[in-house]
C-alpha cells in the first residue's frame, strides 16, 4: 500500500506541527513517474485528482488520513476494551491474534524494504556457450561474485 503521510515538524501555530502542503506532495507525486503509477495501481481517485484537480486531491488526501485517524483510534479502544480484563479467555485470544497480525505486517513491511525481487517478476537471462567444445546454456548473473557451476556439468565439460 502507497503510504501518504509525509510531514514536515515544523512548530505551528499553539505548537502544534504542520503537515506538509498537500499541493506540495501532488507536485512531488507529479514529477515521479514511478510513484504515480503506484499511486495509480493503489489509488486510482487519488492519482486522476493529482493529475487534475488540485481541491479535489488535498480533499481526497485529507479523507485518507482521516480514515488511517480513525482506523488507529478504533484499534486503540479495542486494545483497552481487551485489556479491561485480564483474565477473560475470548480478549486474551483476540489479543493473540492481534499480535500475531502485527507481526505478520511487520514481516511483510521488511520483506518488502530488504527483499522486494520476491515480490515482482525478474527474467533471466540463459546464453548459449560452449565449455571444452560442449554447448551449455549458461545463467548470467551481473552482481555475482563468483562463477559457480553443478558437479555434473563438470564431470561432463572436463573443467
Amino acid at each position: 500500500m502507497l503510504l501518504l503521510r509525509r510531514r514536515v515538524n515544523v512548530p505551528g501555530p499553539e505548537g502544534r506541527p504542520i503537515e506538509q502542503d498537500a499541493e506540495m506532495m501532488r507536485l512531488q507525486i507529479l514529477g515521479d513517474p514511478q510513484l504515480m503509477g503506484q499511486l495509480q495501481d493503489t489509488l486510482p481517485e487519488i492519482a486522476a485528482a493529482a493529475q487534475s484537480d488540485p481541491t479535489r486531491f488535498a480533499e481526497l488526501l485529507s479523507q485518507q488520513r482521516d480514515r488511517a485517524q480513525q482506523a488507529e483510534l478504533g484499534r486503540q479502544r479495542e486494545i483497552a476494551a481487551l485489556n479491561a480484563d485480564p483474565f477473560d479467555v475470548e480478549a486474551q485470544r483476540r489479543i493473540e491474534e492481534a499480535i500475531r497480525n502485527q507481526a505478520v505486517m511487520e514481516n511483510m513491511e521488511h520483506a518488502l524494504e530488504y527483499s522486494p525481487e520476491a515480490f515482482g517478476r525478474v527474467t533471466m537471462l540463459y546464453v548459449p556457450v560452449e565449455v571444452n567444445s560442449h554447448p551449455v546454456k549458461a545463467f548470467v548473473d551481473s552482481g555475482a561474485q563468483q562463477t559457480i557451476s553443478t558437479s555434473c556439468l563438470t564431470l561432463v565439460v572436463s573443467v
